[in-house]
């Protein structure tokens, strides 16, 4: 059941029914109705392939939508209901499934699943009982935002949540107190004051973003809308909104002088239907060269006159300048940005209005339509038409006397401290995307138009204050100056110099889309006026989740009187001092993640702005020039002073953490614990402070937590899954060391190994992909280590990663195993093979994490080295080569006429693929090292002369290895996911099988 019906459930006796009313009966028939429709499209899939036709999503699906056979529908009576726990995994399978091209192509579009099909926020966060006070204390020591709290109080247990981040400290006011505090009543409040203080900040901001008349192509597309009807061609020929300014960095070019727009694509819109570029249109002059930017509709992939919307002139951080096409190299680029360029200071170039227009909305006879019921009646319908434009002359004007007020106010501003002033720090882990091209204050990054809103905003809410307090009283003023002051957030993050215009949706990312400051070379900017403002924007964002969130909590608000059992503390978890010993009954964390974000540096982003408007509301959490990096348990190379120090400073940061949990905690409670990170190091480093300081790993599992479409999973292959790890107080006392080898297999090594094959095999109905079983297996791994601690192999002490490195090694022996339908096992090939095929296995052909791949590796005793173009391998040599791929197509030390890849994976920064056979170099396939070698040099000879010559290759470089070869082109075959690659090892060995066959 969905929607409005799961309203109507009753309990009565302990049980749920639902009564059967009209309301039910009619439901009924429309889910046996939805139902035979699904059977129509699956009966439509089965006439594909048997690949499709067989596909277990398809087969569940069918299951799932049997016609519903009860008869029985006498009023008055119920239905028993029973709840089935949702299948996260499955849905995800679904997802996936509907993408496939063959089932696009059944269907003539994209496969839609209904609501009934698919486990949306509805059910994922749905609690199937009211919050009972469990009598049960749950700290979170690291809290963040509050996730982890805020499901424990909607559970009914006591919450204590702690954070040393004072930004972070204030969403968990936001979001764990004042939502049960006040309940869904506070929207109102946060609405009227929000208005209020648009209707300060609107009037104010509206001259400097003013409308124009549409432009002529625009003008012309509306004279056809209403058939040169001249009056409403007078009433619609005007702009309605703007849905962002787009600039780009613009430098001067150092070999001619002149104007060097430098753009990253020339796309504007990628949008199905509504595809938009921009040309750069040079005025001709060879020195000193100025430029203008115009705007086109895209058809069929090219401009109106043959542009190319993929092109660009900034690649890699290189310019190139549209006038003598010379590079502009990156060094350059950056002086100039910094200011320190003979050539000048670098400008953010307008280049793009996105714009709306109203036009008549018509019927399917091209008719007019009009609203026929209603205060409305009689108007006409209208819809809205997004177009791009160049800049004109009123947009300038506009940005000019922006500039202009903002000059105006800085110093009555600058005195009343509004501005944030502040110095970026010096160090910084960040300085690739601010201070090294010249951004030193955070005031710095925002144009003067977006920093006069924002400054005109912060001064609007803290003349409002006053008032708030006044009507509303401390503590509901307190709750509604906080969202306000979130609303200014939102528009701080998506009207920064660093946003992002993301043309395949046509939407400004926020400045925090990657979780840094990297450098922006386009970009968006949101107006303070107008229908659809950002500000305004900023403020539905907010009255959303407020709405959702306060719904959620809502029977804790109702429970509880508006008393929610919350605390909440600000300082670090390595000294809870407000927390009692043995006072907690579980402590549910999810820690700082080693080196992978920096959460102080980034939030001094929103502190320094936060400061400005809530230092009174919350004296004690802006007391700082910026926030507290130095107790952030973060592995920092710059605070530290490298990354070995760095490691240093997060092991004993975590360990005066554990060790602190270890205190609060009753001696029969309990730890739980996520992690994602996926390099050893932090693994290492992580799980050592845990076990050091007297913890017990007792059970793991892992959960999905990334997205697919994350920043960080797109086109990698990565973990998807954190790993869910619980523990147990171990008691501190001295203990003999366990013995890592051991006799007759007694070992700790031998019972790693048996946990990581029992839970492979307890993994399995999660369909996992080949990452994430490498990552779960991890934990336990450090499971039986922590058992087992401390642990020593003769006299060396065994950590961390020797035991994940023997879990490793389970799992690509099994992924061996496994794509070759145990055929092949690692014993049975070269140590190049047995890693090529292992990373095919688990990876795939797409990108992977190097450090992933080192493990692998190590967990195989195979060493991974850059080698610059070919290289031998010696005998008895476990080494798996690789190339970088900057430089291995025609590497330093390659001859002109030796191109492409010697070694079987290529690097590119911190990223490692596996090389098509295509790819590879040619002299090396003549003389193959390895069996991968061998595999891949019969594919491209097949490519070349089809089967005699790749039978002849075969027959003078694996005589005696055609089976194994064999092998390795079917699992290719199978595994490669690439149609072409597919069809040419499945032609290969289609030829092979005939030839043995007529040899017999």
């Amino acid at each position: 059941m969905t929607g409005t019906l799961l309203e109507r459930i009753e309990v009565s006796q302990g049980k749920e029914w639902l009564p059967i009313t009209a309301v039910t009966q009619r439901a009924f028939e429309a889910e046996n109705l939805r139902r035979a429709e699904a059977r129509q499209t699956i009966a439509l899939l089965r006439t594909g392939s048997d690949e499709i036709a067989n596909h277990p999503v398809l087969k569940r699906w069918e299951a799932e939508t049997k016609p519903l056979t009860v008869t029985d529908f006498s009023l008055g009576d119920a239905w028993p209901v029973s709840r089935i726990m949702g299948d996260p995994a499955h849905v995800a399978a679904r997802i996936e499934f509907a993408k496939l091209p063959e089932v696009k192509q059944l269907l003539g579009g994209e496969l839609r699943w209904s609501s009934e099909d698919l486990y949306a926020y509805g059910r994922a966060f749905a609690n199937d009982h009211p919050p009972k006070a469990s009598g049960l204390v749950v700290l979170d020591p690291t809290s963040g935002g509050g996730s982890i709290p805020f499901e424990a109080l909607r559970l009914g247990h006591t919450v204590v949540a702690n954070e040393l981040n004072p930004v972070a400290t204030t969403i968990l006011h936001a979001t764990l107190d004042y939502p049960a505090r006040f309940g869904p009543g506070l929207f109102a409040d946060i609405e009227h004051w929000g208005k209020r203080l648009l209707s300060r900040v609107e009037g104010q901001m509206a001259p400097y973003c003013e409308f124009s008349d549409i432009p002529e192509s625009e003008l012309q597309s509306l004279k056809s809308c209403v058939k040169d009807n001249e009056d409403l061609v007078a009433q619609f020929s005007r702009e309605h909104d703007f849905m962002g300014f787009l600039y780009t960095r613009q430098v001067t070019c150092p070999h001619c002088g002149g104007e060097a727009p430098l753009l990253n694509t020339y796309w504007l819109s990628k949008e199905a239907g509504d595809p938009w570029g921009v040309r750069v249109v040079p005025n001709g002059a060879s020195k000193q060269g100025k430029v203008h930017f115009e705007t086109y509709r895209v058809k069929n992939g090219r401009g109106p006159r043959g542009e190319d919307p993929d092109g660009y002139t900034v690649s890699d951080g290189v310019g190139q300048c549209v006038h003598c096409k010379q590079a502009i190299d990156g060094d350059e680029i950056k002086a100039q940005a910094r200011g320190e360029s003979p050539q000048g200071k670098w400008t953010d170039r307008l280049y793009s209005v996105v714009a709306i227009r109203l036009q008549p909305k018509l019927d399917k006879h091209g008719n007019l339509q009009r609203f026929s019921t209603g205060a409305r009646a009689g108007q006409l319908k209208v819809e809205k038409v997004r177009y791009f434009r160049a800049p004109n002359e009123c947009d300038f004007e506009g940005l000019r006397l922006a500039e202009a007020k903002l000059k105006e106010n800085w110093e009555r501003w600058d005195e009343a401290g509004l501005i944030p002033t502040e110095s970026i720090p010096e160090q910084s882990n960040y300085n690739r995307g601010h201070r090294l091209y010249g951004i030193t204050r955070w005031c710095d990054m925002f144009t003067p138009r977006q920093l006069l809103g924002h400054l005109v905003l912060t001064e609007e809410l803290n003349r409002l204050q006053p008032t708030i307090i006044e009507e509303l009283g401390t503590e509901r003023a307190r709750a509604v100056i906080t969202y306000l002051q979130f609303a200014l957030d939102k528009g701080i993050d998506y009207n920064s110099a660093y946003t992002r215009w993301e043309f395949t949706r046509g939407v400004i990312k926020g400045t925090f889309s990657r979780h840094d400051f990297s450098m922006k070379w386009t970009f968006g900017e949101m107006i303070f006026s107008g229908p659809n403002s950002g500000a305004a924007w900023g403020l539905s964002q907010v009255l959303d989740a407020y709405r959702g969130i306060s719904e959620l909590v809502k029977p804790v608000f109702e429970a509880t009187g508006g008393k929610p059992p919350v605390t909440i503390n600000n300082g670090s978890a390595a000294s809870m001092t407000a927390v009692a010993d043995g006072s907690v009954d579980l402590l549910a964390l999810d820690p700082p993640y080693y080196n992978n974000v920096q959460y102080a540096e980034l939030s001094d982003f929103f502190y320094v702005w936060q400061k400005r408007t809530l230092a009174d509301q919350y004296p004690s959490l802006f007391t700082r020039r910026m926030t507290n990096k130095a107790d952030e348990a973060v592995a920092n190379p710059v605070r530290d002073g490298s990354a070995s120090a760095a490691s240093t400073a997060y092991e004993r940061l975590m360990t005066d953490i554990f060790r602190d949990c270890r205190r609060v905690l009753r001696d029969d409670g309990l730890m739980t614990m996520m992690f994602t990170h996926k390099q050893q190091e932090a693994w290492e480093t992580l799980t050592r402070s845990l076990i050091e300081s007297g913890w017990e790993i007792t059970s793991s599992f892992p959960v999905e937590s990334e997205g697919e479409n994350s920043m960080h999973q797109k086109d990698v292959a990565a973990a998807a899954s954190s790993i869910f790890i619980t523990c147990r107080k171990r008691p501190i006392e001295d203990r003999l060391p366990s013995t890592w080898t051991g006799i007759g297999g007694t070992g700790v090594a031998n019972k790693v190994r048996e946990s990581v094959r029992q839970a492979l095999h307890d993994f399995e109905p999660l369909q996992l992909n080949p990452v994430d079983r490498m990552v779960a297996s991890y934990g336990r791994a450090l499971q039986v280590l922590s058992e087992a601690w401390p642990v020593v192999d003769g006299n060396e002490p065994v950590g961390p990663v020797r035991a994940m490195n023997e879990a490793a090694r389970v799992v690509a022996a099994q992924e061996i195993s496994r794509i070759t339908h145990g055929r092949l096992s690692v014993d049975d090939l070269d140590p190049e093979t047995s890693m090529a095929l292992t990373l095919f296995g688990i990876f795939g052909l797409g990108a992977m994490a190097f450090d992933e791949a080192n493990n692998v590796a190590k967990s195989l005793n195979v060493r991974m080295e850059a080698k610059a173009a070919g290289y031998r391998l010696e005998d008895g040599d476990r080494m798996l080569g690789y190339n970088q791929e900057a430089t291995g197509r025609r590497g330093q030390a390659q001859a002109s006429d030796d191109v492409g890849y010697h070694a079987p994976v290529v690097r590119k920064g911190s990223k490692l693929r596996l090389t098509l056979p295509s790819e590879r170099s040619v002299k090396r396939l003549d003389k193959p090292q390895s069996l991968w070698d061998v595999m891949q040099g019969a594919l491209v000879k097949y490519e070349q002369g089809d089967i005699p010559v790749a039978r002849a290759y075969l027959e003078t470089h694996a005589k005696d290895n055609i089976e194994r070869v064999t092998d390795l082109l079917e699992v290719w075959a199978l595994e490669c996911g690439d149609r072409a690659l597919k069809k040419a090892a499945d032609g290969l060995l289609f030829g092979l099988r005939m030839r043995s066959a007529a040899v017999v």
